[in-house]
């Protein structure tokens, strides 16, 4: 709730805007209209889906001849249970040794415009196996078949939340091969091929540290944070792991435990970390205390809810299942803000924001920061894009944001609501709340459009305020 507001410029708000108490039409003094208005918020431990992290559903489909399509009822029932994931991955069978049909590449358009319908993203991934037993594809098919899923990517790039590098053995996990696939230079050879033809703006997750330490030859030296998202190889590759908690290597995934645990706690900030847990070997203990501090550490965005169940119901049992609904990923509180009270047009609106970051990780795909003002007598909105990063929003650390925003030289007059928005930069999902990221607080979430209420109001007109000089301006909305 909105403090009680010390300056000056609060009285002309309630006394009716632009007439000064006294009944005069004297202007505030540049002093007055320079101080900010200072507001506090209160945290929520409500459950709620945001994008791109949590726990998904899994779903799967051997897309040709008897495909399983997703099915719209079905994805919004997920949503409506806080699930703004699915897991999808396409077993190409009956493509081992040909093209995949046109057919099979429909479904799978059809698919992602079903998904975009029902406001939610994928873990994708594409395999030829489903047991250790049965056949891979040749590296020739496989280059091929990516070549031909290219325009697949870029259509539908906005709900891929990340790629799953796939293709090689049983289920994509990189392990077992019929093919000879088993080895660096081929693994690298599809990675490659991979890295090319999905569009550079989204990662692709590898199975074990090793896969990415091999390929890139760096002798283990994690993604720094002057490399983070600059769409370079090292700051594209992320991390599953679908064995989470299931013995002291995970079943494999770690050779060199402490040294790869702590590759990727180095750069797990950065890159999406995720996967599936699966049977524990009877000694590996995965409890609550253990699975939440793996998780923090390791930076976890996102867990597959339907397996394995077992290690996913004794969390129920031990009460901590809660905490990592909300904290998988990330989970943005905003602290307190002070904000310009009142602005001339041609002036400057300015913003102060602390927030903190109480999930596991962070955004790891782009994110849009917006402030936004509505008129409360009109339907005029206003909105400024900015240049704040929230993916540098680090867990456990309060984030601070300055922000200076131009008020246009025509805005009309009179009182404004701010608002703080974090859309998805993608075209088609930029005005979809499903697809905007809810801070975890009470009372702020305008669900219609996906606002953030700052509690906050500022009141244009004929006020003393220095012409904005800056690039971050309000521009009216269509």
């Amino acid at each position: 709730m909105k403090n009680i507001m010390k300056s000056t410029t609060f009285l002309f708000l309630l006394c009716g805007g632009m007439l000064a108490c006294n009944g005069s039409n004297n202007k505030p003094s540049t002093e007055q209209t320079s101080q900010l208005e200072e507001v506090t918020y209160e945290a929520s431990d409500v459950k709620f889906p945001n994008p791109e992290r949590g726990f998904y559903r899994y779903t799967e489909s051997r897309i040709g001849a008897s495909p399983t399509m997703l099915n719209e009822n079905t994805l919004k029932s997920f949503r409506a249970q806080n699930f703004s994931l699915i897991y999808r991955i396409y077993y190409l069978k009956d493509f081992k040794d040909q093209a995949i049909s046109q057919v099979a590449l429909e479904q799978i358009e059809t698919d992602m415009a079903t998904l975009r319908k029902s406001g939610l993203k994928c873990v994708l991934r594409f395999a030829y196996s489903s047991n250790e037993n049965e056949a891979d594809a040749p590296l020739a098919i496989v280059l091929q078949h990516l070549e031909q899923l290219q325009p697949i990517f870029a259509n539908n790039c906005d709900v891929i939340a990340v790629l799953q590098a796939g293709f090689i053995g049983a289920w994509g996990e990189w392990y077992y091969s019929s093919n000879n696939l088993k080895n660096d230079a081929v693994r690298a050879t599809i990675l490659n091929k991979m890295l090319e033809v999905l569009p550079a703006r989204r990662m692709i997750q590898v199975r074990t540290p090793a896969y990415k330490v091999n390929y890139l030859q760096n002798n283990g030296t994690p993604l720094k944070h002057s490399q983070a998202f600059s769409e370079s190889k090292i700051a594209r590759i992320g991390h599953h792991n679908d064995c989470f908690m299931a013995s002291n290597t995970d079943y494999g995934t770690y050779e060199n435990i402490a040294t790869e645990k702590a590759y990727i706690a180095g750069e797990g900030i950065y890159v999406p970390v995720g996967g599936e847990t699966c049977p524990p070997d009877g000694v590996s203990a995965a409890d609550c205390q253990k699975a939440e501090n793996e998780m923090r550490t390791l930076r976890w965005s996102f867990l597959n809810e339907d397996y394995y169940k077992g290690v996913n119901d004794k969390w129920i049992t031990q009460g901590c299942m809660d905490n990592i609904i909300r904290e998988l990923g990330y989970r943005f509180v905003l602290q307190s803000g002070a904000f310009t009270a009142t602005a001339a047009p041609g002036g400057t609106l300015n913003a102060e924001l602390v927030l903190n970051n109480l999930g596991y990780s962070s955004p790891y795909n782009p994110r849009g920061m917006e402030l936004v003002l509505k008129s409360t007598t009109s339907s005029d909105v206003f909105v400024a894009q900015l240049s704040e990063d929230p993916r540098f929003w680090k867990p456990k650390t309060p984030a601070e944001v300055n922000l200076s925003v131009g008020i246009p030289a025509d805005m009309p007059q009179g009182v404004y609501d701010l608002y703080l928005h974090l859309p998805d930069p993608e075209p088609a999902l930029h005005d979809r709340p499903e697809y905007a990221i809810r801070l975890a607080n009470k009372d702020l979430w305008d669900e219609p459009t996906g606002y953030n209420r700052l509690n906050h109001q500022i009141s244009i007109g004929d006020y003393s305020s220095a012409a904005y000089t800056g690039e971050q301006w309000f521009k009216k909305s269509k």
